[in-house]
């Protein structure tokens, strides 16, 4: 490798095959030769990538093999006056400061050549035309000398004339000053205008902010603005609209979620005869365009917290009936619900959302259209002579957030008279089976519900489990039964449940009771045999009544295992009753009596013998 130091003032471009390796990594791997490759920017000099690095034998050792390598390559002068001004004043600082030779050319022992000025023209004319054009003089220098670049070989005279000291670093940032200072141009300095920040903000900005502050004063001005002086007026123009005698608690202006004017603490009807509407908020929305005529239209009104029932519909039918009469104050486009609930003398569902579907042509209310807020379940409730027609239907709804049950799918099909909420067509799906039937309910003095069901294929360990006695007999029931309960509060009409019926259960099992091998073990002692008496049908009647559930008629078919009996099961889930089996795989076909008591759970059994 060349050992001979390169010339400081020597500038590097990169080649395209330089570029490309700046794309690719895998072409400049060490990393020192990377580093300098990515330093050559065709504008530093050696020494100036010498600076930059901290190490001036390493980049020159770089640039070195990335010139023969072909990466980089050394950049024709195509600089201005004055950077070329600049690189002949760096290169005469230089000689400026290096010992005089006693062997020079010119036989000077001054620090630097100098050409005395000639008075005469012919002479420098001569002078011209033989010597190099001269460079700029250094600053201090007087104005009849100039420095010239030393160009020649050194002569030989027997000994190689001592290596140029290098120039210190103050040497190079002075001479870079001075470049830097020479090649800069004048700055049209503009003068600078006194005034408010404002004025430096272009037009578009200034409008912008402009229409922000004047929104802000407008959203201030409206929450501020003291709509209590108003509450008496509004409250006589919503009793004028509804032909029903209204009272607020308050009113303001609300943005969220929704902009509108917001009426708290309403309620529609004289409180004192207990058919009053309580609504917690009306949200009105108005239409701009009648805020000043004398007849103010609501685009949207919605209805917060609100109990809707039979009785509730049919004021609210009647007062939107009222609204729409041209001498009201005020009319109603549109109707929505929210945090709505649907009740049926304390029967009901919270927690709904929707609206209320009116007439195009007279804004009276033709059906009320509900959902809850996962919209499980809808309910659509439409006003008719003396009551309201209700449709509800249900998907993977869970009638209340700690019941142990999800119906599948739930439709009820009835109406809302008086009192009464009769069900013309109800059908449950629900533990793997169906319940089809109808039913009525009523809520005068106590809560009262009567009617009949058949039902097809249900999962009895499933239905086991939700009733909380437990999943050990297995099978799918079918069959019918007719019920009634009354009870104060329709939290309790379970526990007063009365109903009678006929089943078949299918393919199942009574967990906890094996007939047979309480057959085979024949004893005077009742013991816990645990086990299960598997069958292909089971058939008999039961009932429901207060004390528990009795089960007579029982038919068991399993085999060569033929059983008959009744059970019953109390309240406190203990268990009594006797089953007859035959065992027709033995030489005795007689019947034997086994006995069934104890905890349903574990219940004991006993087939008394002699042993």
């Amino acid at each position: 490798m060349d050992e001979n130091p390169l010339d400081p003032d020597l500038t590097f471009a990169k080649t395209p095959a330089g570029e490309e390796a700046m794309q690719q990594r895998t072409r400049v791997v060490q990393r020192n030769l990377r580093m300098v490759l990515i330093l050559v920017d065709g504008n530093a000099t050696v020494s100036e990538l010498c600076n930059r690095t901290g190490n001036p034998q390493l980049t020159q050792n770089a640039l070195r093999e990335l010139e023969n390598d072909g990466f980089i390559e050394r950049r024709a002068d195509k600089e201005s006056v004055w950077v070329e001004g600049s690189k002949y004043s760096r290169k005469a600082r230089t000689l400026a400061e290096q010992p005089p030779s006693e062997f020079s050319t010119y036989g000077s022992t001054d620090a630097s050549i100098v050409v005395p000025e000639s008075t005469s023209p012919a002479r420098n004319r001569e002078n011209q035309s033989t010597l190099p054009p001269p460079a700029p003089s250094l600053p201090g220098a007087d104005s009849g000398t100039v420095f010239l670049p030393r160009t020649d070989p050194w002569p030989d005279f027997g000994s190689p004339p001592a290596r140029p000291q290098r120039p210190s670093l103050l040497t190079r940032l002075r001479a870079l000053f001075a470049a830097d200072d020479t090649a800069a141009a004048p700055v049209d300095l503009k003068p600078i205008k006194r005034g408010g920040w404002l004025q430096t903000l272009g037009w578009p900005l200034r409008f912008v902010l402009g229409i922000v502050v004047l929104m802000l004063i407008t959203v201030l001005a409206t929450l501020l603005f003291p709509y209590s002086l108003y509450l008496p007026e509004v409250q006589a123009a919503l009793t004028q609209s509804t032909e029903e005698p209204a009272t607020i608690t308050e009113m303001r202006v609300s943005f969220y979620p929704k902009p509108g004017l917001l009426l708290t603490g309403v309620v529609l009807g004289r409180e004192n005869d207990g058919k009053a509407i309580p609504i917690t908020e009306i949200r009105l929305q108005p239409r701009f365009s009648t805020l000043f005529s004398s007849r103010m239209v609501f685009r949207e009104v919605e209805l917060s917290g609100l109990e809707l029932s039979a009785e509730s519909i049919t004021k609210l039918s009647h007062a939107l009936k009222a609204a729409a009469r041209p001498s009201a104050r005020a009319g109603v486009v549109r109707v929505t619900l929210d945090k709505t609930r649907i009740a049926f003398a304390g029967l009901g569902v919270d927690a709904m959302k929707g609206e209320f579907v009116l007439s195009a042509e007279q804004q009276t209310l033709q059906s009320a259209s509900l959902h809850s807020l996962d919209r499980n379940l809808q309910v659509e409730a439409q006003p008719i002579a003396g009551g309201l027609a209700v449709q509800l239907e249900a998907l993977g709804w869970r009638p209340a957030p700690q019941a142990p049950y999800v119906l599948d799918s739930l439709t009820v099909k009835g109406e809302v008279l008086g009192k009464a909420f009769v069900v013309d067509h109800l059908e449950l799906r629900i533990f793997g089976g169906t319940l089809q039937g109808t039913a009525v309910l009523r809520a005068e003095n106590q809560a009262v519900a009567s009617g009949g069901l058949s039902f097809k294929r249900i999962d009895v360990k499933r239905l086991g489990d939700a009733l909380g006695i437990g999943g050990q007999f297995e099978g799918d029931a079918s069959g019918r039964m007719n019920f009634s309960m009354a009870s104060a509060n329709w939290d309790t009409v379970l526990t007063a449940l009365a109903a009678d019926g006929e089943f078949t259960l299918a393919r199942g099992s009574l967990g906890g009771i094996d007939l047979p091998e309480a057959v085979r073990r024949a004893s005077t002692t009742p013991a816990t045999l645990g086990g299960a008496t598997r069958f292909e049908q089971l058939t008999g009647t039961f009932k429901v009544s207060a004390n528990g559930v009795r089960f007579s008629r029982l038919a068991l078919s399993a085999g060569l295992m033929q059983s008959t009996g009744d059970l019953e099961i109390s309240r406190e889930l203990q268990i009594r009753g006797r089953m007859d089996v035959q065992m027709r795989s033995r030489a005795d076909h007689s019947a034997k009596t086994v006995a069934i008591s104890g905890p349903l759970r574990a219940p004991q059994v006993q087939a008394p013998g002699t042993r």
